[in-house]
């Protein structure tokens, strides 16, 4: 939750998690929300968070959506925010991904990554981008300069994953 929450301000209450995995940070994002929030948890498989739900007290306005990005647009409603963690290293054209990202927030909306702070590849960070490397990325996008939220040591690795928060220009 620590990465992410300086992030989220109370007037950006629908959001999407894109690439949710097994929930780790949809579940934190509904607990800063809290009842008011709206989120859209896209990935292919979502088992793993829907057991996670299923067996806790999570209230429902978490929507599950077992699709990509590309099966969701359509289906997704006006959002204020779009979260992508530990997502974007598995993409190759990530320019075209990002186009994607802000045709789904309005002017202003709120985009917050989650990445590993490293530039060399492996198998499981196949497409590394390191914060200066966002930086300049989502700039290229249309997004505004990315500020660093917050740092924290990886489980996996010995590299630190950062958190950043840029708005669609």
């Amino acid at each position: 939750m620590k990465l992410i929450e300086d992030g989220i301000t109370p007037d950006t209450l629908i959001w999407a998690d894109l690439g949710a995995g097994s929930g780790n940070f949809t579940l934190a994002l509904d607990s800063i929300l809290g009842f008011e929030g709206t989120i859209f948890a896209l990935d292919r498989t979502l088992q793993i968070l829907r057991e996670r739900i299923r067996k806790s007290y999570v209230r429902s306005n978490i929507h599950l959506m077992e699709t990509d990005l590309a099966g969701a647009k359509s289906m997704l409603p006006k959002l204020d925010g779009v979260l992508m963690a530990n997502t974007l290293h598995y993409v190759k054209d990530q320019l075209a991904l990002l186009s994607d990202v802000k045709s789904l927030l309005p002017k202003g909306g709120s985009f917050i990554l989650v990445e590993y702070d490293r530039e060399d590849a492996n198998q499981w960070v196949p497409y590394p981008i390191c914060f200066v490397q966002w930086q300049r990325l989502a700039i290229q996008a249309g997004f505004t300069l990315p500020q660093e939220l917050s740092r924290m040591p990886s489980i996996y690795q010995d590299r630190e994953l950062y958190s950043a928060l840029c708005f669609v220009e």
